[in-house]
């Protein structure tokens, strides 16, 4: 069996320490990944539902609008139709 020297010793201690410290750096590496995921996720869901708010509103004003331009059409050829028949009758 071979005998473990002081620098034996010290080396393993040295490639413990590193691999311990790799894993550690590797784990604060994936704990930032996943709370800048988790941040990109949240603003995206934040963005989502502002424009999903501004488009009800986008909606409803379109809404309003075409209701409108709907009357206006109905009266105009309401008028135009009441002018041709008065025309035909006389």
């Amino acid at each position: 069996m071979m005998e473990l020297t002081p620098m034996h010793i010290s080396v393993m201690l040295l490639l413990t320490e590193l691999v311990l410290t790799g894993v550690a750096g590797f784990q604060i590496y994936l704990f930032r990944q996943v709370n800048a995921a988790r941040r990109e996720h949240l603003e995206l869901r934040i963005e989502m539902a502002k424009h999903n708010g501004r488009l009800e509103a986008f909606d409803k004003a379109l809404f309003k609008l075409e209701h409108r331009f709907e009357k206006r059409l109905e009266h105009c050829l309401d008028a135009y139709f009441s002018n041709l028949n008065q025309r035909t009758k006389s």
